[in-house]
């Protein structure tokens, strides 16, 4: 396995002159860009008030909102959107749905490198985590983040995914498990729709190492959920490596249509 290769000299002090600059502003809410302490939340507590929280009644499996599909027995309705899964994937769920100031939030972790964000954010998925651990069993789970390709990890600097799920092992959800790799190649995920969502990511993904125990079962860990595209990629490949039962999570969801329209809402800027 090759090294990881070193930021160049220009790389290193961009990023020293930005922890300097983050040193010296004072806090500002992702979401109104209001003062907040320094070690305090970083949305203000109106902000928060108005996140949209993902809407109940949800698909148990791909927590798709449902709105009225309800049975009059009390029972959920499929909602379609995650026949395609594998069986290995049992599970999805996230606490907000992406619109709004969540898909913000996310969008500043991502794009705009607040990576003091990942610390809150996972806090708001590890109810939702710990709930889908139950449900794959076996013990405490792996956190497995959503690699990046080498280039893109280079240009940004930081694996988004990769902070959410360092966070929330640090808040005893599971153990980090960074078992996956991403090949070079395909597009980008942010705007696109299903189908070829689903080809930018076939094949794409593979083990780094093989997890010492599959059968604790794994979290697939992401910062948003659109298609399930990326879940079912990172899914087949840790099935071929042993695991028997793989969940994920995300700190949020894209709303889609139930009418069999492919166009989720709130995508991401490329």
């Amino acid at each position: 396995m090759r090294a990881a290769a070193r930021p160049g000299p220009l790389r290193l002090v961009g990023r020293a002159v930005a922890a300097a600059f983050d040193a010296l502003v004072p806090a500002a809410c992702v979401g109104c860009r209001c003062g907040v302490a320094p070690d305090g939340p970083p949305l203000c507590a109106l902000c928060r008030s108005r996140l949209p929280r993902l809407a109940s009644p949800r698909c148990p499996r791909c927590a798709q909102p449902l709105g009225n599909l309800v049975a009059a027995a009390g029972e959920l309705v499929p909602c379609g959107t995650c026949e395609e899964w594998p069986e290995v994937l049992l599970a999805a769920d996230a606490p907000f749905a992406f619109e709004g100031l969540a898909a913000r939030t996310v969008r500043a972790l991502k794009y705009d490198r607040w990576r003091s964000l990942a610390p809150w954010m996972a806090a708001r998925m590890a109810p939702a985590a710990e709930t889908i651990a139950s449900r794959i069993g076996a013990g405490a789970p792996w956190l497995i983040p959503v690699p990046l390709t080498p280039a893109r990890q280079r240009e940004r600097g930081f694996n988004q995914a990769g902070e959410l799920a360092r966070a929330l092992a640090d808040l005893g959800v599971g153990s980090l498990g960074p078992f996956l790799d991403r090949r070079p190649g395909g597009g980008r995920q942010a705007g696109v729709r299903g189908a070829l969502r689903r080809a930018n990511v076939q094949g794409r993904f593979q083990l780094r190492a093989c997890p010492p125990d599959g059968r604790r079962g794994a979290i697939i860990v992401d910062d948003v959920l659109t298609t399930g595209a990326t879940a079912i990629a990172c899914a087949e490949t840790l099935a071929e490596a042993g695991f028997r039962s793989v969940a994920t999570v995300s700190f949020a969801r894209t709303l889609r249509p139930l009418d069999g329209d492919e166009s989720p809402t709130g995508a991401l800027r490329p």
